[in-house]
C-alpha cells in the first residue's frame, strides 16, 4: 500500500511540476469613430475597455465597459454606456503580427437626459490585426434600442485603435 501511495505521489508530482498555465490576464484599451449607416443613422466616438484572460494564443475572453458619445442624436451629444462580453479568436501569423475576429455582445444603457431609460441589445462583430500590443480593427456595429413601445436599430461602421497591456 505504501508502494502505491508513493508512486501515485511521485506521478502526481511529476506532472504538476512541468505544468504551466497558459492562461494570463488579457487587458485592452480601444477608442474608435463609428460612422452611422441605415435608417438612424448617427455616428459616434467609441472608448472602451476589455479586462479577461488570453485561453491561449489563439483566443480570448472578457469583459468590456465603456462610452459611446453619439454627437448626431437629437441635434446634440449623448452619452451610452455599453456593457458587453468579448471574445477573440487569434491566428498568428508571426510573433508579432496576428489577424483576429472579433465579437462583442451585450447591451448600451442610455445615460444622459435624451437617452435616459433606454437600453437595447449591442452586437459588433469585426475583424483585426494585432501588431506586438497594438490592434486596428474594423467592423460594424448594431445598437437596438425601444422606447414607448417603438424599436429601432442604429447600424454603423466602426473602425478602433487599442492597444493590449
Amino acid at each position: 500500500m505504501k508502494k502505491i501511495t508513493l508512486l501515485v505521489i511521485m506521478i502526481v508530482t511529476a506532472f504538476t511540476l512541468n505544468a504551466q498555465s497558459l492562461v494570463k490576464y488579457h487587458g485592452e484599451v480601444n477608442a474608435g469613430y463609428s460612422v452611422g449607416i441605415g435608417t438612424f443613422a448617427t455616428n459616434r466616438v467609441n472608448v472602451h475597455t476589455i479586462q479577461g484572460v488570453d485561453i491561449s494564443k489563439y483566443f480570448s475572453t472578457g469583459v468590456g465597459i465603456g462610452l459611446d458619445y453619439y454627437h448626431e442624436l437629437y441635434e446634440k451629444g449623448e452619452l451610452v454606456l455599453p456593457l458587453f462580453l468579448n471574445m477573440k479568436g487569434y491566428l498568428p501569423a508571426t510573433e508579432t503580427v496576428s489577424p483576429f475576429f472579433s465579437l462583442d455582445l451585450g447591451v448600451g444603457i442610455g445615460l444622459t437626459k435624451g437617452v435616459d431609460g433606454m437600453a437595447g441589445f449591442i452586437c459588433t462583430p469585426s475583424v483585426g490585426v494585432k501588431l506586438s500590443h497594438c490592434t486596428l480593427q474594423v467592423g460594424y456595429n448594431m445598437q437596438r434600442n425601444s422606447e414607448y413601445g417603438f424599436g429601432y436599430t442604429m447600424g454603423s461602421i466602426q473602425m478602433k485603435l487599442g492597444y493590449i497591456f
